[in-house]
């Protein structure tokens, strides 16, 4: 039985330390899914933003998808993933014949990814093996409790979309400037 969460030292650093566990969780219960269909957990990842999958959180400065198709980059962009990893998995699903990429008439160096037929039934299987293991780690929340648990975690990403890697939110980030110049000059 879980502890009360009100009986810790600390509530936030229970719940970061709370989320940590549940990606570690989420990490094994996603390779186990993804297995399934034979990839790995972010090949499934990236082949549903691919596919368009609309359940995906997006950085409100990530441009909006319109039509079909999608550029590494915004993969990139979108997922918080180095370009150079989002790349090895597009070539991955590439070689699998899960997706392939068409060359931008304006910029030959722009190459717009979709998912192959081969691509949209291995989406089919990620999306049965996604719910059947959803239904298993929500079913003990109530429809309500679940649509306040998606809202908070999006307020947490959100935010967090939003701190600088020094931990300081944009917001701020030109009075910690302002302040260190300061600092500095004196």
């Amino acid at each position: 039985m879980p502890r009360d969460p009100l009986l810790t030292a600390n509530i936030d650093d229970s719940i970061v330390l709370t989320l940590f566990d549940i990606a570690n969780e989420l990490g094994k219960l996603g390779e186990r899914a993804s297995s399934k269909t034979g990839l790995t957990t972010q090949q499934s990842l990236t082949l549903l933003q691919i596919a368009g999958d609309p359940n995906f959180a997006t950085p409100r400065d990530c441009p909006a998808r319109i039509g079909p198709g999608i550029m590494a980059s915004e993969i990139a962009r979108a997922r918080g993933f180095s370009r150079a990893n989002v790349s090895m998995l597009v070539a991955q699903l590439l070689r699998m014949g899960l997706v392939s990429q068409t060359e931008q008439p304006d910029d030959r160096r722009r190459k717009l990814l979709t998912v192959t037929d081969a691509g949209r039934a291995a989406v089919a299987d990620i999306k049965l093996a996604r719910r059947e293991a959803n239904q298993n780690l929500f079913a003990s929340l109530s429809q309500e409790e679940r649509k306040q648990l998606l809202r908070s975690l999006r307020a947490c990403l959100e935010r967090l979309w939003l701190v600088d890697r020094s931990g300081v939110p944009e917001d701020r980030m030109n009075t910690v400037v302002d302040h260190d110049r300061r600092k500095v000059a004196t």
